[in-house]
């Protein structure tokens, strides 16, 4: 492949930074003991650091396909930009409320931690506006050498779909004032390893999880079906894409129904 492009670049160097980040949330929570949430209030920011990095990630990657007059585009460039910097600003300012000892999400306890929750919702839109429309050209785009029929299906299907997926999610779970829980108690202590999710109640960071991965799964189950299945390759994706969607939706009303995704009679370890 050619050389990284401006867009490119904006979307893996905001990445590497946010990883960067991810060893001073570590040595924070080491030498801090305030709690949030019953857990550790450098837990939450230093899972959006790396999430938000693969999300980033993801986007550099994938363009790396299209044809190099998209990839090197002025429209591709700005959307890169202003993704990248709105996501830098909105971690930061998850960074920013956790050192003060305060929730970033669903916090609307003063005046101004309220116009900050608010801001974030804008911020989350300007980071994932370009999926949709990046997706829309891996559709439209041809297949070639570089670009095979599954990773062009995969990628195109797995970003609009996702993106549709997260906002539908996500934005009803911003509109409830009892945050992510539902019929669950309003801690995150005993959730299910790493990703911290209730097990006894609904928790709608669930399907949220499944949502937005959506645009990490499909491109990569698009890229080994094009190296494994060859011709079958898009009835692969077209297969993950609809057990994908089934899961986003499947969990969302579990958790609307109050459900644990995985409840505490269940025996992890």
């Amino acid at each position: 492949m050619t050389r990284f492009t401006l867009a490119e670049r904006a979307w893996l160097q905001a990445a590497l930074f946010l990883l960067a980040l991810v060893p001073v949330t570590l040595v924070a929570g080491a030498l801090d003991d305030r709690l949030l949430n019953d857990i550790s209030v450098w837990v939450k920011p230093m899972k959006f650091h790396v999430s938000t990095a693969i999300h980033l990630l993801t986007l550099g990657i994938l363009v790396r396909f299209l044809p190099d007059r998209t990839r090197g585009a002025a429209w591709l460039s700005g959307l890169a930009l202003v993704s990248a910097g709105a996501a830098i600003l909105e971690i930061l300012v998850i960074t920013v409320q956790a050192a003060r000892g305060v929730a970033s999400h669903f916090n609307n306890d003063t005046m101004i931690d309220s116009v900050i929750y608010g801001l974030m919702g804008i911020g989350v839109m300007l980071v994932i506006l370009p999926t949709p429309i990046i997706g829309g050209r891996f559709l439209a785009a041809k297949t070639t050498d570089r670009l095979g029929g599954g990773l062009k299906l995969g990628t195109g299907l797995g970003l609009i779909l996702g993106f549709i997926l997260t906002l539908v999610i996500a934005g009803y779970m911003s509109m409830q004032p009892t945050g992510h829980w539902v019929d669950a108690p309003r801690t995150d202590l005993g959730g299910v390893p790493i990703v911290g999710w209730s097990r006894q109640g609904g928790d709608l960071r669930v399907p949220h999880f499944f949502a937005t991965h959506l645009m990490q799964a499909l491109p990569l189950v698009g890229y080994f079906a094009d190296k494994l299945a060859g011709k079958r390759a898009r009835v692969i994706v077209w297969i993950a894409a609809i057990a994908g969607s089934v899961i986003a939706i499947a969990t969302f009303m579990q958790a609307l129904a109050g459900q644990p995704f995985i409840g505490e009679g269940f025996i992890l370890f």
